[in-house]
């Protein structure tokens, strides 16, 4: 039975009532099991729940033979179903064949034959739990269009841009990706964005799956009928991104060749929810949704709607069977009156929790993030109980050097130092709203949350809903702004600007992660053509190898240095498991290092997909004045040890000669200058540069002669 929102909904009063503490358990002696699903005593379960019990230890897989579970509900009588052991055999559970039937109590019985792989034989257990009376349907996307309500710069203006691409093959209706600052930001890996546009903001934004480089240009973007989240690559090597298709949203599991392979949805009847899914080690994914029902606030708070939709929020922890492992609801352990001061609990629709992100903190413990509770919260991993409580309400911590604190946080996570990382997202900062990625160092024994930095844009942005921080190995920080823009800001572990990337859409997260397709291959990463006279031609090949179930065609190659192209009459059939050369062409014009990185797009552009998938090759070149002849090839110049981590020794023929030294970056920015007396060698420290590819410019000054030499950093 379905209650649409507007109905007006007359309950019985048994039904209604909600009774405003954590769920009244039954002192029900647990028999040793650390979990038990439902939590005995609760209510507002879902008619498909299935029933779980896990003692820790494996379970001996024989002793289910003779384990019996007993389900029998008020009005369904004996309830049948499969018993089945999650794939790492510590959770048995019981799946019913039908649904249970709306507002019955169910009983659980369970005999005493299960044993442990250890012959631990497991105690019996009796407990029940009560089915929701009804599942009211709420308007779609209703709580994000009240956090938009809490904006006060729902004006959004492009700011002045200093880099964008110019690729004439990309469609029309492309989100604009434009660099605003680049400050040598880390090669070697892409950015993961869905810009979209809804409620208004960004009104003529097209949604897309996209994944660029540094400058912007895109290896891979998918066109999409309905807004997307979180696009992102999952633990074991595959794309996840939800699929707000309605009314029943997925999320959409993609292979190296954006081929869709799987999907999941969360079990037991609720819709999928687009806050948070992530795949762990074992091939467990933790998946949500929010969960209204019907609520008596009248017995809550004074003036409280009697029949008010409340929404709670459900966590599921899935198998590789997709069977439910672990689920915790908000219901179970949180009171509504947690929720802070700026949620009307009188109102007729009730966003009491929201809940927007979850993190692994331990082997047993993970963390939560209920954003109108305003706090993070740590829970066991098996009971569900809270552990601690930071911020809100109900704040167990001393602040340290944060007088501020956080206000409608998202994205919390464990980093690798053991400190907590989220993002701010600012909303009823007492001043001005600002959004921010805040760092905490947790004293646990102690209670005390000591301020690690705050990191904010200058001029500040505005990020309302959504947003994320990924925090890099390097200590990087990737802040995705939600509906703020600039879309994404890179900070370095100095919270300096690397990076700045505007795009003209709201982006609920923002990943920078390695990443490279499979659908084909090129046979080299780089392209290097050497020492080539300035004014001649030099061409090498590219032989490009469909790995795809399918023909392919490769339809242009993009390239930012019109000293590099390809010769190639495009489009360019490479059959299934064939493969093709490419010719790439460089053409200098002037002296100078000249570097590039080559983009071969395999497009699609047709009514029922608009599709790029492409693979990028490094490309560089020196040219030189005397036809590939290095004019200081006479002064016995060399550079070692190559690869060099610290002090790149120049050795040069000894005389009293004044010698000029560039470093420049692979783009070409000169990163270190200096002059030198020739008196045999020259140190040069290059222990605080980044790993990577560097060309050094040797010049001496009264011949003028020049050399041009590649470093290699490490």
């Amino acid at each position: 039975m379905k209650i649409r929102f507007g109905t007006i909904v007359f309950i019985h009063m048994a039904f209604a009532l909600f009774i405003n503490h954590e769920v009244q358990s039954q002192n029900t002696d647990m028999a040793g099991f650390k979990y038990v699903s439902p939590v005995p005593g609760s209510k507002y379960i879902m008619p498909g729940n299935n029933i779980a019990l896990r003692h820790g230890d494996p379970i001996l897989l024989e002793s289910l033979n003779g384990f019996l579970m007993e389900v029998t509900g008020t009005k369904s009588g004996r309830i049948r179903g499969r018993i089945v052991l999650s794939d790492d055999a510590r959770t048995v559970i019981f799946k019913p064949n039908t649904p249970y039937e709306f507002g019955e109590r169910i009983k659980v019985i369970v005999n005493e034959n299960l044993k442990t792989r250890t012959g631990l034989k497991l105690k019996g257990l009796e407990f029940n739990f009560t089915v929701t009376p009804v599942i009211p349907e709420l308007p779609r996307d209703y709580f994000l269009q009240e956090e938009l309500g809490h904006s006060s710069n729902q004006s959004v203006h492009k700011p002045d841009r200093i880099k964008s691409i110019n690729d004439n093959n990309l469609p029309e209706d492309f989100p604009e990706l434009t660099v605003n600052i680049s400050n040598n930001p880390v090669e070697g890996e892409y950015y993961f964005s869905t810009p979209f546009g809804y409620w208004g903001w960004f009104p003529d934004n097209i949604p897309y799956l996209i994944i660029f480089d540094n400058t912007c240009v895109p290896v891979y973007y998918k066109k999409l009928n309905f807004p997307a989240y979180d696009f992102r690559k999952l633990v074991d090597g595959t794309l996840s991104y939800y699929n707000n298709t309605w009314p029943t949203p997925t999320f959409e599991i993609m292979n190296g060749s954006f081929e869709t392979i799987d999907n999941y949805t969360i079990q037991g009847g609720y819709r999928t929810d687009f806050h948070e899914f992530f795949k762990l080690e074992n091939g467990h994914v933790f998946i949500t949704a929010y969960d209204p029902q019907i609520v008596g606030m009248d017995t809550v708070v004074a003036g409280g709607d009697p029949n008010a939709i409340v929404s709670g929020w459900i966590i599921q922890e899935l198998d590789m069977n997709k069977n439910v492992v672990f689920q915790w609801r908000s219901w179970d352990h949180f009171l509504l009156t947690d929720a802070d001061d700026h949620v009307d609990l009188t109102a007729a629709v009730i966003d009491v929790f929201h809940g927007n992100a979850i993190d692994v903190y331990s082997e047993s413990a993970l963390i939560l993030s209920p954003r109108n509770n305003n706090e993070i919260t740590k829970i066991d991993w098996n009971t569900g109980e809270i552990i601690w409580r930071l911020g809100g309400k109900n704040n167990m911590f001393q602040f340290v050097n944060d007088t501020l604190h956080f206000s409608r946080a998202h994205d919390c996570r464990i980093l690798s130092n053991g400190n907590l990382s989220l993002f701010d997202n600012g909303t009823y900062h007492p001043e001005s709203i600002f959004s921010s990625a805040l760092e905490y160092e947790l004293d646990e024994e102690n209670l005390i949350a000591s301020l690690v930095s705050r990191i904010r844009s200058n001029p500040d942005i505005e990020g309302v809903i959504m947003g994320n921080v990924q925090t890099k190995e390097n200590g990087n920080r990737i802040t995705g702004w939600g509906s703020g823009v600039p879309a994404i800001t890179e900070f370095d572990a100095n919270g300096d600007v690397a990076m700045e990337i505007y795009f003209s859409g709201i982006n609920y997260r923002a990943y920078r992660m390695p990443w490279q397709t499979d659908c084909f291959s090129v046979d080299k990463d780089t392209l290097d053509f050497g020492d080539v006279y300035y004014q001649s031609t030099a061409t090498k090949n590219i032989t490009v190898t469909n790995n795809a179930g399918y023909d392919i065609k490769i339809t242009s190659v993009y390239n930012r240095n019109a000293a590099f192209s390809s010769t190639e009459e495009f489009p360019v059939l490479v059959p299934e498991g064939e493969s093709k050369t490419l010719k790439i062409k460089f053409d200098p014009d002037t002296l100078g290092i000249y570097t590039d990185m080559i983009t071969i797009n395999s497009d699609i552009n047709e009514d029922t997909l608009v599709q790029r998938i492409a693979q990028q090759v490094f490309v560089s070149g020196v040219a030189s004045p005397n036809q590939g002849i290095d004019e200081m090839a006479d002064m016995n110049v060399k550079l070692f040890p190559q690869p060099v981590s610290n002090i790149l020794t120049i050795q040069l023929k000894r005389d009293d000669s004044e010698i000029g030294l560039e470093l420049y970056t692979i783009s070409g920015e000169i990163l270190y200058s200096a002059i030198f007396r020739n008196t045999g060698s020259y140190q040069l420290d290059m222990g605080d540069f980044k790993t990577g590819m560097y060309f050094i410019q040797l010049k001496e000054k009264q011949s003028g002669k020049t050399g041009y030499f590649k470093v290699v950093k490490k």
